[in-house]
C-alpha cells in the first residue's frame, strides 16, 4: 500500500471486499432491514401498536439467526462447532446492544443532544468494526482440519 492508495476510494472498497468487510456490513444492513419488516408487520397486522415491543423482540431473534447463519455460510464461509459457535454469537450480540446503548447515552450527554444522530452513527461504526475483528479472527475463525499422523 502506497500513501496515495490510502486516499483512494477505489483500493479501500477492493480491500474491504477483500477482508469480508463488504459482506459483514451488507449482513447487517440486510438484517436491520429485516428486523424493521418483521417489526411492522408484527405490530401493524397482527399484534397491534401497544405490542410493538413483542414484535420488535421476534424481529430481532430473526435477524440475529439470520446474520448469524449469512455470517456463517457467505462472509466468513466456516464449518463445524456451529451451535457453540451461535450460544458466542447470541451472547456476544445481547452484550453488545447492552454496551452500545449505555456508549450513546453517555456521548450523547457529553456531546449534546443536538448531535445524536452523529453520535448514533459514529457507535455503530465503531462497534462494526470492532464486531468484524473478533468475528473473523475469534468467533468464525476457520478451524483447521486435524491432521492424522
Amino acid at each position: 500500500m502506497t500513501f496515495r492508495d490510502f486516499f483512494s476510494p477505489v483500493w479501500w472498497i477492493s480491500f474491504l471486499h477483500r477482508v469480508r468487510y463488504l459482506h459483514f456490513f451488507a449482513v447487517g444492513i440486510s438484517g436491520v432491514g429485516l428486523n424493521l419488516a418483521i417489526t411492522v408487520g408484527l405490530t401493524e397486522f397482527f399484534l397491534g401498536r401497544e405490542n410493538y415491543f413483542t414484535a420488535y423482540l421476534v424481529g430481532l431473534g430473526a435477524n440475529l439467526i439470520y446474520n448469524f447463519v449469512l455470517h456463517t455460510l457467505v462472509t466468513f464461509k466456516t464449518e463445524g462447532s456451529h451451535a457453540r459457535r451461535l450460544i458466542l454469537f447470541l451472547g456476544y450480540s445481547v452484550l453488545l446492544a447492552y454496551l452500545q446503548t449505555r456508549v450513546v447515552r453517555y456521548l450523547t450527554n457529553l456531546i449534546g443532544v443536538d448531535w445524536y444522530a452523529l453520535v448514533i452513527a459514529s457507535v455503530i461504526l465503531v462497534f462494526s468494526i470492532m464486531t468484524f475483528v473478533l468475528f473473523k479472527f475469534v468467533l468464525f475463525k476457520k478451524i483447521p482440519p486435524e491432521s492424522t499422523p
